[in-house]
């Protein structure tokens, strides 16, 4: 029974979004076969417009005459990435007692986006790039209906500069915070699929809050059962960072895969005519948490030990190796020659990818939005939160990432 009862908020999702699916691809064949292509996008219009108003009651929940969504964004986000891994440091540094912390932080500046979305009946599509901050793109699909909505979003940057908190005994305790330089950045993709089955479908509506193609008219709320896919790659596998892979427990590559399901609940406040402030907050619990990471080996450990053990051996023949150089003097470009002469990286022979599965944890998805409607036109803000862990034995780390969206769009 309670199996049942766990899994009936996807049922519910799911069931309703193929049922849909089912009757617009057979519809959408008839249409094809009796109109061609103008009678079928006339008809499919027609469907979408039906499917708009139908099971809504108009006392809450308008549907505008104009189909058409143009909306013009303006996205601020940021992210925050969190990783610690604990190091054996008596093997890499002869003076270090026990095990020495290592902590890069990958929170980018504030970045700001620009982009444009275009929908009908609150199916659409939108873009956006980056114009400040870190290089990075925004891509996003939306399919809302009256009780049903599912979101799609890719999400790219990278960064060369994390900070990174150090901390062990080397022989005294040290406990340093600086930021860590690299030539090949950190690349991070996320990818997001959230679906959500709204109980009150009839009178309040999650597309008069995110996409606008239908307007709150009075206040009302609604539980919500939801499900969210998340897929993350952090990769930083090349040669120039093998002293960070290194510091990394050797992991060069980490891929996190997640599967959420849980609860709610969103409420649309309509003060007056026009304005609408609506808040939504859901718990979710991981039923699938998989994390492969990629192991690497270098020679940076044998170059580090042969200088340990024999300090004098590579200072004594004037061969050019890395211990030939005074660092110090070097500019940016002559070290990144060096490191790239001297340093290889290649994945490891015993097991170089590991696959491994993570305990049920929670995953928070809170959301807020202001619109008013003025006629035709519409301006909006919102605001989504999410939060998602992983750990891989003594590596873990957490992604918090946020985005506010301001946008003016018009009806057509």
């Amino acid at each position: 029974m309670n199996f049942c009862f766990f899994y009936l908020p996807l049922y519910l999702i799911f069931m309703k979004r193929y049922f849909v699916i089912l009757v617009v691809l057979s519809f959408c064949g008839r249409a094809f076969a009796e109109g061609g292509v103008v009678g079928f996008i006339k008809k499919v219009g027609t469907l979408l417009d039906s499917m708009a108003v139908s099971g809504i009651d108009r006392r809450y929940i308008e549907s505008p005459a104009k189909p058409w969504q143009v909306i013009l964004q303006s996205n601020m986000n940021q992210s925050d990435l969190k990783m610690k891994s604990v190091l054996d440091g008596k093997a890499l540094f002869d003076e270090t007692w026990g095990d020495i912390n290592w902590e890069p932080r990958i929170k980018t500046d504030v970045a700001t986006y620009i982009g444009i979305w275009a929908g009908y009946r609150g199916y659409g599509l939108g873009y956006s790039r980056n114009v400040g901050g870190y290089k990075g793109s925004i891509f996003k699909l939306g399919a809302v209906g009256s009780s049903y909505g599912v979101n799609f979003r890719i999400h790219k940057f990278q960064t060369d500069e994390p900070s990174v908190h150090l901390s062990g005994y080397m022989p005294n305790w040290v406990e340093d915070d600086d930021t860590y330089p690299l030539f090949d950045p950190i690349k991070v993709r996320l990818l997001t699929l959230d679906a959500y089955y709204l109980f009150n479908g009839k009178r309040f509506s999650y597309a008069a809050a995110y996409d606008q193609s239908v307007i709150q008219k009075r206040s009302a709320g609604s539980l919500m059962a939801g499900a969210m896919y998340y897929h993350s790659t952090m990769a930083y596998d090349e040669g120039l960072n093998a002293d960070f892979i290194m510091f990394m427990n050797d992991i060069g590559k980490i891929k996190q895969y997640q599967v959420s399901l849980g609860g709610g609940y969103a409420y649309n406040f309509v003060p007056c005519k026009g304005l609408m402030i609506s808040a939504m907050g859901m718990v979710m619990l991981t039923i699938y948490n998989r994390l492969d990471v990629w192991r690497y080996n270098s020679n940076l450990r044998e170059i580090q030990k042969l200088s340990r053990q024999n300090p004098d051996i590579i200072d004594d023949e004037d061969d050019g190796d890395i211990d030939d150089m005074d660092i110090d003097d070097m500019d940016v470009d002559e070290m990144e020659e060096l490191i790239r002469e001297n340093y290889s990286v290649w994945p490891m022979e015993d097991q170089p990818k590991v696959t491994h599965h993570s305990r049920v944890i929670p995953v928070i998805d809170a959301r807020l939005s202001i619109t008013y409607n003025l006629g035709n036109w519409f301006i909006n803000a919102n605001a989504q939160l999410n939060r998602f862990n992983y750990k891989y034995y003594s590596d873990k780390g957490s992604l918090t990432d946020w985005y506010i969206n301001a946008s003016v769009g018009v009806r057509l």
